[in-house]
């Protein structure tokens, strides 16, 4: 989003529904006492029914061994969907990076400046326990308001 004015990346913000600062901690609501894979699982799988592509990120991984994509403090999942104006436009993607945790899970130092800076860049990304509680009806409810729920169906 490089050559983007002020005005424009804020109106980019307000389409998104997402300020361009670190929120406030998500409101409380009742614990979802899954841990956090099955949490993001079942995200993922609401996410691909409405159209989303899912990649998993592994930064942490055996980087002498080929194994590994990603930077210290990055999002778990990276999701895209892909869409068009018209049939004789650019196709365009959506982005959306989603960091999850469980009830208990309190995001890190490293993962809370990744965000940061990508929010900087203009990028979307969200936070289980900052953004929407860290519940898949917690994230629900976040994705449902965002805007960016296509299958109205899904509701």
């Amino acid at each position: 989003m490089s050559g983007w004015t002020e005005e424009q990346l804020a109106e980019h913000y307000r389409r998104l529904k997402q300020p361009p600062e670190t929120p406030e901690p998500a409101a409380e609501a009742p614990k979802d006492l899954r841990p956090e894979w099955m949490i993001e699982a079942e995200c993922t799988r609401l996410l691909e029914e409405d159209g989303w592509r899912a990649l998993r990120t592994d930064p942490v991984s055996d980087r002498g061994r080929g194994k590994g994509f990603g930077e210290l403090g990055m999002a778990d999942h990276l999701y895209l969907r892909y869409w068009r104006w018209s049939e004789n436009s650019a196709w365009q993607a959506d982005v959306l990076w989603v960091e999850f945790k469980s009830a208990n899970g309190k995001p890190k130092k490293h993962q809370l400046e990744w965000h940061a800076k990508e929010r900087a860049r203009g990028s979307l990304t969200w936070i289980a326990g900052v953004d929407f509680p860290a519940s898949v009806r917690g994230f629900w409810s976040h994705y449902r308001a965002s805007g960016l729920l296509r299958n109205k169906e899904a509701q």
